[in-house]
């Protein structure tokens, strides 16, 4: 059974985010009480960059929906409004693996040589080549319903 439209939402559900902003917090604590540098600007600045680190990654998602109308996409908090390109725009697209460090310089909302990217995790992204000449990338982690999907929109 096939689908006509698609629909994901990425956010980030992995342990490094959390695991990166606890040794800075351990690291916060070392210096402010163990190495003497008391200096509670500085504890509280931290503080405050851990706080609005954890919010961000908590709030950070990428939403796709893709039907007969075209593509649409939202990457919150950067986009507020809905991103569309219509098939009409589109010279070609592809499901493909992607090197996320070597062609974009990691994960989010990249610029590379290969164009525009937006991606939270993973290395499989629908790649649209634009009559523009300009490339975008949005990440996906259902690879398998997007092929269907994207079949059954091109009869």
């Amino acid at each position: 059974m096939t689908k006509e439209e698609f629909s994901e939402v990425q956010r980030i559900d992995s342990i490094w985010p959390l695991a990166l902003l606890t040794l800075t917090l351990v690291f916060n604590w070392v210096l402010y009480f163990i190495s003497g540098y008391k200096s509670l600007d500085f504890f509280y600045g931290s503080m405050l960059s851990i706080a609005l680190l954890i919010t961000f990654f908590t709030i950070l998602r990428l939403h796709t929906k893709i039907n007969n109308v075209g593509i649409q996409y939202k990457f919150f908090p950067f986009h507020f409004k809905w991103q569309s390109i219509s098939w009409n725009e589109i010279e070609k697209s592809e499901i493909r693996t992607y090197k996320p460090i070597r062609e974009y310089g990691g994960w989010g909302l990249r610029y590379g040589k290969q164009g525009k990217a937006y991606t939270i995790k993973g290395k499989t992204g629908l790649q649209l080549y634009l009559k523009t000449g300009r490339n975008v990338l949005i990440g996906t982690n259902k690879s398998e319903e997007l092929t269907q999907v994207l079949r059954y929109l091109k009869k």
